[in-house]
């Protein structure tokens, strides 16, 4: 008989010590990894975010800038910006949804940390310190039974994550077999993790990109302050 797990921590514990992130990406060895426990880059909160950038993290973010990036304002505007073809501020504010007064404080406060920059009084681009790797990020809800529930969570991790992935007990993931293909509809894939044998592949997450540029930007700056590397 497969040994239970006792508790959705140790599931999650032990994954992560066994699985081989081959089962949930095709990034190569040669990359810079970031991870975070717990992480509310959307609605819901995620139990672990993993990510991947083939680019060194910039250094040149504090923690005052990364903070701002986190402000759902803010990652708003930072969403909307290039950092060539200026946009105008009254184009930023009719598309951000806040008050003008919001608005304006917030791009004041950007504008401050040079994370946007005004261009000769023709609008606002990216700043010099708006820095980020393009890196992949994986989304990943763990349960011991209920599926339903994990996945339902895991739809709302599509706003920030290219891929989302459901990890349950190997011997319980059977219950999920006649809703498999509302996995592969909504793109959420599905690992079976055995205590002993570690993780198998039930239904893979294609790579692809994330539902709300603010939001994937808020992640970014949620690992970017993160202490947990690999």
């Amino acid at each position: 008989m497969a040994k239970m797990f006792i508790s959705e921590q140790q599931l999650v514990d032990n994954f992560i010590e066994m699985a081989d992130p081959g089962l949930w990406t095709r990034a190569g060895g040669d990359t810079h990894i970031k991870t975070l426990f717990e992480s509310k880059c959307s609605d819901g909160q995620a139990d672990w975010v993993w990510s991947s950038s083939p680019k060194p993290w910039s250094t040149e973010l504090c923690e005052h800038s990364t903070a701002l990036m986190q402000n759902p304002t803010c990652a708003r505007i930072l969403a909307m910006l290039k950092p060539s073809a200026p946009r105008r501020a009254s184009f930023l504010r009719d598309r951000v949804g806040v008050s003008a007064s919001t608005f304006r404080r917030s791009l004041g406060r950007l504008t401050e940390a040079k994370l946007v920059a005004l261009v000769e009084q023709r609008g606002y681009v990216l700043g010099e310190r708006a820095k980020m790797p393009e890196a992949e990020v994986v989304a990943f809800e763990f349960k011991l039974e209920d599926w339903k529930r994990a996945f339902y969570q895991a739809t709302r991790y599509r706003s920030f994550a290219h891929r989302v992935y459901v990890v349950m007990p190997a011997n319980i993931v059977h219950r999920c077999e006649s809703q498999l293909g509302a996995f592969r509809v909504q793109n959420i894939g599905l690992l079976a993790h055995d205590l002993v044998k570690g993780a198998s592949r039930v239904v893979p997450s294609v790579k692809k990109s994330p539902r709300s540029k603010a939001n994937y930007l808020k992640a970014l700056a949620m690992l970017h302050a993160s202490k947990v590397v690999s």
